[in-house]
């Protein structure tokens, strides 16, 4: 009895781990560099439509526990990461500044770097509330993560504290654009007017 089961047990074992595999695993979102030509222009056209949507940034917040990022034997220091968000911000239209129905609040939760290799790769974590106008309380946080990778080969460390930064606002980038596309559907005329153009 067990002889007959065993492989019976075994096939769909088999089968069923692709499934769980699939299931578990989500595809990374394309880097705007890596989408063919054919789609590109429909890209533009959203981080177009993400940019024109106007909002305001109620509360920005860094939570690190360690507000540095150690490079080499050079830091990163947290004014320079705090000012790279804010200007990632205020470029996709999110600003203390902006008057705007529907509001934000963005968390610094994580950023960290690693040298694979010849590599250096950033990464950047945001947690973010949004209020639309027709709300009285902020969404739960949703998370934003943002990456991007950079050579780092023989060079000064100098050179290596500047692809940092380079790689950081890179990745911070990713993570500030993806939470604008998160929310088109909430932007109503700022997007139709775009339509229109």
């Amino acid at each position: 009895m067990s002889y007959a089961t065993s492989p019976a047990r075994l096939i769909v074992a088999c089968c069923a781990l692709p499934l769980l595999i699939a299931c578990e695993s989500t595809p990374p979102e394309l880097d705007s560099s890596l989408i063919p030509a054919s789609q590109r222009k429909d890209y533009q056209l959203t981080m177009s439509k993400a940019k024109a949507c106007p909002i305001n940034l109620a509360e920005l917040i860094d939570i690190r526990s360690s507000k540095d990022l150690l490079v080499g034997s050079s830091n990163v220091t947290e004014d320079t990461l705090y000012s790279l968000l804010q200007q990632s911000l205020e470029a996709m239209n999110v600003s203390p500044d902006i008057e705007a129905a529907n509001s934000v609040k963005v968390v610094l939760n994580r950023a960290f770097i690693k040298s694979l290799g010849s590599n250096m790769v950033a990464t950047v974590v945001l947690n973010v509330k949004y209020k639309p106008d027709y709300a009285d309380e902020y969404s739960p946080a949703t998370t934003f993560r943002g990456q991007s990778m950079n050579v780092n080969a023989s060079v000064s460390e100098k050179e290596s504290n500047q692809i940092a930064i380079d790689a950081m606002k890179t990745a911070i980038d990713d993570a500030t654009k993806r939470i604008k596309s998160s929310l088109l559907h909430n932007c109503g005329n700022a997007l139709s007017e775009l339509e229109a153009v």
